[in-house]
């Protein structure tokens, strides 16, 4: 039976949730960009170790019961054996898992939106279609005009929609799992961890008043020491296999 989103407080249990941001922007699409899917980072699923650190003293610090992350696209619940992060909390022994939408809520939401995406495609086909048979770009001529606004439009509707499934669709999602995740634990005092991109901590505040959950928010401070960078392309970078 397909997952129903139903958010409802806490029955007998209270819970802290701790938001930690992510240590690098966690997006998400229907279609995932191509640049994406090629990026070597973004298929490595690299983490520093300095915020892996940064996390074990926050379970140290918080003692968390439960723990979850934001979920990409490119990762996948039962596809995470390497994750560092999952491992971290395994040998922490904090039970952790992913959140994110269903994936029956995002088929269907984003079947809404496929003529859209048709549309703009086809649009984008006959933009390019005029420019090649032209051999340039007829700024003048009315009808190109008119495709080329068409598709903006439709272009803007469709990045308008999907950003209201991005945030506030998909932070009622993530804050329905974290509430099943906190039902299962033992007791009546819950803490949580929930790593997420940090353009979601004004959404999950708003929630967390309405469904009266304690929240505190870990914002991560990034430098770089601009003369181990120069150190490693002057004494040259190598590669061990």
């Amino acid at each position: 039976m397909p997952e129903v989103l139903e958010l409802k407080p806490l029955k007998n249990k209270t819970l802290k949730l701790i938001l930690i941001e992510s240590e690098f922007p966690i997006d998400w699409w229907f279609d995932v960009p191509k640049n994406f899917k090629e990026s070597l980072f973004w298929n490595l699923l690299l983490i520093s170790k300095e915020y892996l650190q940064l996390i074990d003293s926050l379970i140290e610090k918080y003692k968390p019961d439960i723990a979850l992350e934001e979920r990409p696209n490119f990762k996948e619940e039962g596809n995470n054996l390497n994750d560092p992060l999952k491992k971290l909390f395994q040998m922490r022994k904090v039970p952790f898992k992913f959140a994110d939408i269903s994936l029956n809520a995002e088929l269907y939401l984003s079947s809404a939106l496929e003529e859209h995406r048709t549309m703009i495609i086809n649009l984008e086909k006959k933009i390019n279609e005029i420019v090649n048979k032209k051999g340039i770009i007829p700024l003048n001529d009315d009808i190109f005009q008119r495709i080329v606004l068409w598709k903006e439009y439709l272009q803007q509707d469709y990045d308008a929609q999907e950003d209201e499934i991005r945030y506030k669709v998909r932070e009622a999602w993530m804050m329905m799992k974290i509430l099943k995740f906190a039902k299962k634990v033992e007791g009546n005092k819950v803490k949580a961890i929930f790593i997420c991109d940090v353009r979601h901590f004004n959404g999950f505040e708003k929630l967390s008043e309405e469904l009266g959950i304690e929240l505190e928010r870990v914002k991560v401070k990034r430098t770089i020491k601009t003369e181990e960078v120069q150190e490693v392309f002057e004494k040259g970078l190598e590669v061990n296999f």
